[in-house]
């Protein structure tokens, strides 16, 4: 009697995947799917984006599985790709101008939130984000793991490949790291206004 596929190690469905049997595949990801959907929605406030991310992730997978070497395991590496996804696409979103008419505050804000509120945290939001996703990757990968998909630090050790001791460090410094940028960023968006203010303070006196 042949056993179930569901049975069968990781190791083994992407073998019998990559020989053909496109059906070990759809068991593979059936398996490890709920954590890429929890690391991509806890980067992705959009449920309608995260799915669609979730979906070019596992497309993405099945295209390129025949280069996981297993260094690591097979979720470590599909975590990999989802984080890789989901910033990909924020970069993408960053570098597409939008402009968000006055009228459809109503459907960003909650019923609790003023407008200005909802575009402060959608701010703050895509701010954090950003700054993110300029820290160097070893710094960025366990700071999503650990504050944003909320791995204890044994489990983001054993998703990484390292110490708990590395864990620890970098997480501190990868926490540093951010909180610069975040202020850097701010003290550059204050300067701007008053810099402006000055400029016309100036043009007005030397009349």
């Amino acid at each position: 009697m042949t056993p179930p596929l569901a049975s069968f190690e990781d190791s083994v469905l992407i073998e019998l995947a990559l020989a053909g049997q496109s059906e070990c595949f759809t068991v593979l990801m059936d398996r490890h799917l709920v954590a890429v959907r929890k690391c991509i929605r806890s980067m992705v406030r959009s449920a309608a984006d995260s799915e669609d991310l979730v979906q070019e992730v596992v497309l993405k997978v099945w295209r390129h599985l025949s280069t996981f070497r297993s260094e690591s395991s097979f979720r470590t590496w599909l975590t990999r790709v989802a984080i890789n996804e989901a910033l990909q696409s924020y970069r993408r979103e960053r570098s597409t101008p939008r402009c968000q008419a006055p009228g459809d505050f109503d459907a960003l804000a909650s019923h609790a939130e003023s407008p200005y509120q909802s575009y402060a945290r959608i701010e703050m939001a895509q701010a954090v984000h950003g700054a993110v996703a300029k820290l160097p990757a070893k710094y960025r990968q366990v700071l999503t793991l650990r504050d944003l998909e909320e791995l204890s630090a044994q489990e983001t050790a054993l998703r990484l490949r390292s110490s708990i001791p590395t864990v620890k460090s970098r997480l501190f410094r990868a926490r540093l790291m951010l909180l610069a940028t975040l202020r850097r960023s701010r003290r550059g968006a204050l300067q701007g206004p008053i810099k402006e203010a000055g400029s016309k303070r100036g043009l007005s006196l030397a009349r």
